[in-house]
């Protein structure tokens, strides 16, 4: 095994010794050292040099901190260590999904994941359990399951999602029961990260089934979570679960129980802000893991904001809807840039809330802002010819079928009603209907029915029963 660790290090130099500085001369260094020193812990020494390594240069030159990481697996030992092979595979996700390559991204945490829950299907499962309780094992498993999970919604994979999420669940479950037959009062790691996957279940089995599906995890979330008057107090001593919290929002929000949402999506909001200065403080701020995590929690930030303004819409209070959005605006760019097709969603609402105000202008250039960002352009294009297709040209650009289709109404929408541009709506209405065809579930219901008309924007007709945008997913939820 230290012949292993230090072949990694050494790999590393040879890929690209050309064009390492100082920083990776050391990295270099200290990881054959550290190889000399012990066996096992040598070679995880590696990898996580390797991964800080890779992560130090992937703004700069991605596909060389790719190829360091895909180095490093045909060295890693799996059998031996698979924590730290599906560290790399988590690096990778997470590097690819910068890069909008969501296929890739749902390959490696599944095979991350994969690597790390193994063993609890086999005759050591209770040994499986022990080391899963772990926090960095949980921890492991969960980032394994929601990037691999979130990767697979954008897809519109959304049966493959639920099953990725099933898998971890199993897991957490086993290691959450066995951590509470021996820890403190104190709620584990591995309990949390139960929890959380509790919240992504009810995501995943609401996206491939609808609301019946996921009443079971959802049932077992309110439980885990305890009642909607309390959720701030638990957030406040466990702020790593306001992912689960936000979820809890949005399902609320989708079956028209606003004030639970409401509820939900504040204390998730003031959460994922205390989860990343908590992570930042921990991790000394730096780093896969504290980046990772900080990422994670603006996310979360940036949905509730979006979901607590998608309240105010129904409301008709565009004011504040247009405050909380742009608060959102804020969060999503802090986590993925300014130009990232995560944005796309927040700024179809914010159009769509500058349509509702009389700022018609102003609704026009968020709506073009948005289609930018998905490399939309339907006087130049074509609409795709079927919802498959729909649905890959959407995951190409980094959004699900979905986020794209409700864009292209509610430009269509806005166009009706102006003067002279009946052709232009035309265009999008089209590729409006073939990305609503390609939405899965969704796409079965009529998209007039569920985002109003031709003349929505005049009142005339009914307004549809609505969806709920979501930035963190980057595809639309159908409201009941």
């Amino acid at each position: 095994m230290a012949q292993r660790a230090s072949a990694l290090a050494q790999l590393a130099w040879g890929l690209h010794g050309a064009h390492a500085s100082s920083a990776s001369r050391r990295l270099l260094s200290t990881s054959s050292a550290a190889a000399t020193t012990s066996s096992a812990g040598g070679a995880t020494n590696a990898v996580g040099q390797m991964i800080e390594y890779a992560f130090s240069q992937r703004k700069v030159n991605p596909n060389m901190a790719v190829d360091v990481l895909l180095s490093g697996l045909s060295y890693a030992s799996p059998q031996s260590d698979p924590g730290a092979a599906a560290r790399l595979h988590l690096a990778l996700a997470h590097i690819e999904a910068e890069r909008n390559a969501w296929a890739k991204v749902s390959s490696h945490a599944a095979s991350g994941l994969g690597l790390l829950t193994a063993s609890s299907t086999s005759a050591s499962a209770s040994a499986a359990a022990s080391a899963a309780s772990q926090p960095a094992a949980a921890d492991l498993i969960m980032g394994a399951a929601g990037t691999g999970a979130r990767a697979l919604l954008i897809q519109g994979l959304d049966a493959e999602a639920l099953a990725l999420t099933e898998q971890a669940e199993r897991a957490l479950r086993a290691a959450s029961s066995a951590s509470a037959s021996t820890s403190s009062p104190a709620p584990s790691a591995a309990s949390s990260a139960h929890t959380r996957s509790l919240g992504l279940l009810a995501l995943t089995a609401h996206a491939a089934g609808g609301p019946a599906a996921a009443s079971a995890a959802a049932s077992s979330l309110h439980a885990a979570l305890g009642p909607h008057a309390g959720l701030s107090a638990a957030l406040k001593q466990q702020p790593v679960l306001a992912d689960a919290v936000q979820t809890l929002g949005l399902l609320a929000a989708a079956r028209g129980t606003d004030a639970e949402a409401e509820a939900a999506f504040a204390a998730a909001a003031e959460g994922a802000a205390a989860a990343r200065s908590g992570a930042a403080a921990a991790a000394g701020g730096s780093g896969l893991e504290a980046e990772a995590a900080q990422q994670h929690s603006y996310e979360v930030e940036a949905d509730a904001l979006a979901g607590r303004a998608q309240l105010q819409m129904r409301a008709k209070e565009w004011g504040q809807a247009e405050e909380l959005l742009g608060a959102a605006l804020k969060a999503a760019e802090a986590s993925s840039g300014d130009r990232s097709p995560a944005l796309a969603p927040l700024l179809t609402l914010l159009g769509y809330t500058y349509s509702r105000s009389a700022r018609v202008t102003f609704a026009e250039g968020l709506f073009r802002e948005a289609a930018k960002l998905l490399r939309l352009d339907p006087g130049r294009q074509q609409p795709p010819p079927d919802g498959p297709a729909a649905r890959a040209a959407a995951a190409g650009a980094g959004v699900h079928a979905s986020a794209a289709a409700v864009l292209a109404w509610r430009y269509a929408q806005l166009l009706w009603v102006l003067p002279n541009r009946a052709g232009e709506a035309a265009k999008w209405e089209a590729f409006a209907r073939q990305y609503w065809a390609g939405s899965g579930r969704l796409g079965a219901a009529d998209i007039a029915g569920v985002l109003g008309g031709e003349g929505h924007l005049k009142g005339e007709g009914e307004g549809g029963s609505g969806v709920l945008l979501s930035t963190r997913f980057r595809r639309a939820w159908q409201c009941e």
